[in-house]
């Protein structure tokens, strides 16, 4: 960071940081504001399913850095309330009366402190309806004497963040006191964190909206520290650019029209009744194809294609398209600039036990991928979500990010995985019994439905990538996942590696794919599965995990870096590959039990 420029990476600004998230640049703790705040010329990101599946007119890049200028991303300051780490002095900082240092940084304003940069508060204040806000520290100083300094409402509360010798280390160990003189007032944080502890109640909005009125929420505030992990959960629907077109488009013209690069300004002059702008569009267009004026519009208005409404589709919906060409009998058929994947053929001399259970593998040399982000939500994934566009915003367009890379596409036996399921139905339901009815009282669009197969191919994805960091010298946050498993006939994983690159990666990932390689790297995750340096309490927890919706899994054994994750470390049970004591068989119990034959 150099003078008052805030770098960051575009893909960071759809995940993990998206708009209403919280982000730590050096010294600052800073919210991403909303995408009404967002430039207005952003470079546009084309891919037809995805803008269709969402129900929006267009996807754009995120602007690469936090500047002051028209064309970078502006984020505020959050949390406002800041203390200095030498006085101890806490203070509400607005943008109107910073005294900052010369990278911008919010500096104290005793001349004994020396221009001591200050620190943002640990705790803010979040509700169950996606609302954020500060911690009233001037309220919670004077709880005992009603919210207000006993002074005089004239008197401004002096502020100072301390701690108190001899109460340990904890919460109750700090304190927020009153130094005005006449009050006095100390309250310390060991309560902070108990439900209903905050005087007020939640203001109903996020810290970056600026509008004069605000609907009252009812929701209990809820303490948490500004790094928790169920604070921000984003919510991002990606989509491979495979050559596939929608049914309904059967009209040559319009097939053409849409490929023009003028096509979406089109669209949205129809939208707001802006006959001459349309008519200079479609003029354009037209001659580019060698037609007239009238035809173009009469297409576009006989079609109805201007009506989108806003959503967050479901994955099993983006992923049919994809799955269809995955599995179809020449995948290599369907390649094209963006898309190129061939069958790897399997040899005679494979495990009987993994030749059984994987069907075929689809080696992707190139590939892209664009990830959208739809909104976000707080405290837990109950679909009470904030969505990225708003309804006051006419152009109708999520930020998105494009990546380019290469992959490796497993499909398994569905026939293998349902008698699985037959032979243990029992032990199965009674396993994710727990996670079932926690994911039912959550009504979440964030988390797919738990089931057997959803779970213990997922699990077999995070295994697999750890093991493949061992493998193809690829991090674990560079390996990302892709999970199908929603139709009764799906079931497969894609493990893939993408970034920014327009070339992406070089083949090291699919060399992994052949099947001398790919066998002995399935073989030693299974076995490295078995055992977690948790055990037992890892394998025999009832429950773990963020909302607890994990059983046989932690960082030790299953969990991988969140940017790798689709569904943010959940939904995982590592006791469905490999079995436990109790006799419930394992998806890969068979291919553990060839290895111990072995040795």
């Amino acid at each position: 960071m150099s003078g008052n420029r805030r770098t960051f990476r575009t893909s960071q600004l759809i995940s993990p940081f998206g708009p209403g998230a919280i982000v730590d640049i050096g010294e600052e703790s800073l919210i991403i504001n909303g995408t009404d705040q967002w430039p207005s010329k952003l470079e546009r990101i084309e891919l037809k399913r995805l803008t269709e599946a969402t129900g929006v007119f267009h996807l754009k890049k995120a602007p690469p850095v936090f500047r002051d200028s028209h064309d970078g991303l502006w984020a505020s300051r959050f949390p406002a309330w800041l203390f200095c780490s030498r006085c101890r002095k806490l203070e509400y900082r607005k943008t109107s009366d910073e005294a900052v240092n010369a990278d911008g940084v919010p500096v104290c304003k005793n001349s004994a402190c020396k221009d001591r940069t200050l620190v943002p508060m640990r705790f803010v204040a979040a509700c169950n309806h996606g609302h954020l806000q500060d911690i009233p520290w001037d309220k919670w100083a004077h709880k005992k004497s009603g919210g207000t300094c006993t002074e005089g409402s004239d008197s401004r509360a002096q502020l100072y963040f301390e701690s108190k010798s001899g109460e340990g280390s904890g919460l109750d160990a700090l304190k927020v006191t009153c130094r005005n003189p006449g009050c006095g007032s100390s309250q310390s944080l060991g309560s902070i964190m108990a439900p209903g502890s905050l005087p007020g109640s939640c203001l109903g909005k996020q810290p970056y909206e600026y509008r004069e009125t605000f609907t009252p929420c009812n929701e209990t505030l809820r303490v948490l520290q500004r790094g928790a992990s169920n604070l921000y959960y984003g919510i991002i629907k990606s989509a491979l650019d495979i050559p596939v077109s929608s049914s309904s488009e059967t009209d040559p013209l319009i097939e053409k029209i849409k490929q023009n690069s003028e096509y979406e300004d089109l669209i949205e002059a129809e939208r707001r009744n802006k006959a001459k702008r349309a008519e200079v569009i479609a003029s354009e267009i037209a001659e580019t194809l060698g037609t007239d004026k009238e035809s173009v519009l009469k297409a576009i208005r006989g079609k109805n294609t201007e009506k989108r409404e806003f959503k967050i589709p479901r994955d099993e919906d983006i992923r049919k398209a994809e799955w269809q060409i995955l599995t179809s009998a020449d995948p290599a058929s369907f390649s094209w600039p963006l898309f190129k994947a061939r069958v790897q053929q399997q040899p005679s001399g494979s495990p009987s036990e993994l030749r059984k259970l994987i069907k075929r593998v689809v080696l992707i040399d190139k590939l892209r991928e664009v990830r959208a982000f739809c909104g976000f939500e707080r405290i837990k994934p109950d679909g009470n979500i904030i969505a990225a566009t708003t309804t006051r915003d006419e152009r109708k367009w999520l930020p998105a990010t494009e990546v380019f890379g290469e992959g490796i596409f497993i499909e398994f036996s569905s026939t293998q995985i349902s008698d699985w399921e037959d032979r243990n139905h029992g032990q199965l339901t009674a396993r994710l019994e727990n996670i079932k009815a926690k994911h039912a009282s959550l009504n979440s669009l964030y988390l797919p439905e738990p089931s057997a197969k959803f779970i213990s191919l997922h699990t077999f994805a995070h295994i697999f990538i750890r093991q493949l960091t061992f493998e193809s010298g690829y991090s674990a946050s560079s390996l990302r996942e892709r999970i199908y498993a929603f139709d009764e006939d799906q079931a497969g994983i894609m493990i893939y590696t993408a970034d920014g690159d327009s070339e992406g990666s070089l083949g090291g990932l699919v060399q992994q794919g052949e099947y001398h390689r790919l066998y002995a790297a399935i073989e030693s995750a299974v076995e490295t599965a078995q055992w977690c340096s948790n055990d037992p309490v890892c394998s025999e927890a009832e429950t773990q995990g963020v909302m607890e919706m994990n059983k046989a899994a932690c960082h030790s054994c299953s969990l991988i870096s969140e940017t790798g994750c689709e569904y943010n470390n959940l939904l995982l049970d590592r006791a469905l590959l490999t079995g436990n004591d109790e006799g419930l068989e394992g998806l890969l119990s068979p291919v553990a039990a060839t290895q111990e034959d072995v040795k």
